[in-house]
């Protein structure tokens, strides 16, 4: 396409980035978002309010250099980057209607977040894979403060959870450093012509070394040639007993239907939170570890209800590779991999009423929560035994798409937990300050959408330290094999904060 500019500095994507934008393409996974609010504590005129993040926007665009990107040849096996000369920034922000959320804060981020996830990209191959949605509210019935609600979303093809955190802590630095800035009506962001330098694909940024003993693991035979699945006798079947959703997916989504999302919000209150974690620090475990224990609970109670008795699960535990490769700390992009790991039910907990009674954590699940800290430890602290090093093994990254779409899933749900950030260190002491004042960051909202490919439904979690844990569940609709999806989905959210709060 005239006018682009290939991008020398990394001329191919990561092996894993192929399999996103394989996903992407067919329409079976939508995007992630991280949600947060910003607050100023005065009233910004519209004109002035859509001035400054126009220029914050600008900001966040010229440091992180993967939001100026487009990618050509997606259909194929080999796509690639290029660099548009410009980019409309109408294309990339809405505005939407203000609103006030004094009486349902948490239907209106749920909205939201349903509304964002369900509106697929189009056009990649011009037009840079993302959007900013901005609500602004009135906030605490005043109109001497601006709230705004910004969720921003995002293709995992070019960057993981971790990013959408980057991207918040440059836009409310961005917008605290104008100098009162100049409302304009020009839409229209010129990219540098300067090469700025994306990370290189994961595969050549570090090594990732594979053990045998590795390649044992049965649920890895999917991604490994049928000459070696056969000669190490390798089986990907899932044990009986464990729950993994309907037992035929629904029908695949494609790119002219691509596939929808559903979506349950709760948030836990920071006091709950601190008690939950002083528990953790109490039993030698961390939050996700206790999470992903508390949703094997709290689903073996729903399920249970609703006339299935199942004991084990098996939680898919994303992870971030940042800590093991120095140069990405700051930077976007798609440094992910994961763990697999099962929690059992014990059978004397799975026939009690009251399995999931918030006082019923017994001695077993605090010693299931330790090794899932242990393990996920073990695997952010590691490049060898990544899962996506077995991406090598694919060559054709859409026929392995479509292969499994056809499939069951093989694990009972994913938990992604972004963190827990200091909210003051989005807002750093810097020597120039708008005139209106100090915009601030406060709740933080991460949420992935359903994924055909994936588990019947995710576990999106977040926090700021002393403010509020919100936890986001998204399934695809048809994938839970139960008849009232959304009552299933809000008994686990109950569960896991009846658990929390009495922890």
């Amino acid at each position: 396409m005239p006018g682009l500019i290939r991008y020398m500095a990394k001329v191919s994507f990561s092996l894993n980035e192929r399999r996103c934008i394989a996903r992407d393409v067919q329409g079976v996974y939508g995007n992630l978002i991280l949600y947060a609010t910003y607050c100023i504590d005065c009233a910004l005129e519209d004109v002035a309010l859509r001035g400054q993040i126009d220029m914050a926007l600008r900001q966040c665009i010229d440091e992180h250099p993967v939001l100026g990107v487009v990618i050509q040849d997606v259909e194929t096996e080999k796509p690639q980057l290029y660099r548009p000369p410009s980019l409309l920034l109408d294309e990339h922000v809405r505005y939407l209607e203000t609103i006030d959320t004094r009486e349902d804060h948490v239907g209106t981020v749920q909205a939201l977040l349903k509304q964002v996830h369900n509106e697929p990209f189009a056009q990649w191959h011009v037009r840079p894979a993302w959007r900013v949605h901005i609500l602004p509210t009135t906030p605490n019935g005043t109109i001497q403060a601006t709230e705004l609600h910004v969720a921003f979303a995002y293709s995992h093809a070019l960057a993981d959870g971790f990013s959408g955190v980057l991207f918040h802590q440059t836009l409310v630095r961005a917008l605290n450093t104008q100098h009162s800035p100049t409302p304009t009506n020009e839409s229209v962001f010129q990219i540098s012509a300067e090469d700025h330098h994306l990370l290189p694909p994961l595969e050549k940024a570090a090594t990732l070394p594979i053990s045998w003993s590795f390649l044992l693991r049965p649920p890895f035979g999917e991604f490994l040639p049928t000459w070696i699945v056969s000669a190490l006798g390798m089986s990907s079947e899932i044990p009986d007993g464990v729950w993994t959703g309907a037992q035929k997916r629904p029908p695949s989504p494609t790119s002219i239907q691509p596939i929808r999302t559903a979506v349950c919000y709760r948030r836990i209150p920071p006091a709950h939170l601190e008690r939950a974690l002083a528990a953790c620090r109490g039993h030698g475990a961390r939050l996700t570890g206790l999470l992903a224990v508390m949703v094997a609970r709290a689903l073996a109670r729903a399920l249970r209800v609703r006339g299935q008795v199942r004991s084990d699960f098996i939680a898919n535990l994303p992870l971030d590779l940042r800590r093991c490769i120095l140069q990405a700390s700051h930077s976007m992009a798609n440094y992910a991999s994961g763990t697999t790991e099962t929690i059992h039910i014990l059978s004397k907990q799975n026939q009690d009423h009251d399995l999931t009674s918030p006082e019923s954590l017994t001695d077993e699940d605090w010693a299931t929560a330790r090794r899932l800290t242990e393990r996920l430890s073990e695997a952010s602290n590691t490049l060898a035994d990544q899962p996506v090093a077995l991406l090598k093994y694919l060559s054709d990254f859409r026929d392995w798409t479509t292969r499994q779409i056809a499939k069951p899933a093989d694990s009972s749900f994913e938990l992604s937990n972004v963190g827990s950030f200091n909210a003051a260190s989005f807002n750093p002491s810097q020597p120039h300050r708008t005139a209106e004042g100090d915009w601030s960051l406060q709740d933080i909202v991460f949420s992935q959408s359903a994924n055909a490919l994936g588990a019947p439904f995710n576990v999106n979690v977040a926090s700021t330290k002393g403010g509020p844990l919100a936890i986001v569940l998204t399934w695809w609709p048809g994938m839970l094999g139960v008849e009232v999806e959304e009552s299933l989905m809000d008994d686990v959210a109950d569960g896991l904060v009846d658990q929390i709060a009495h922890v």
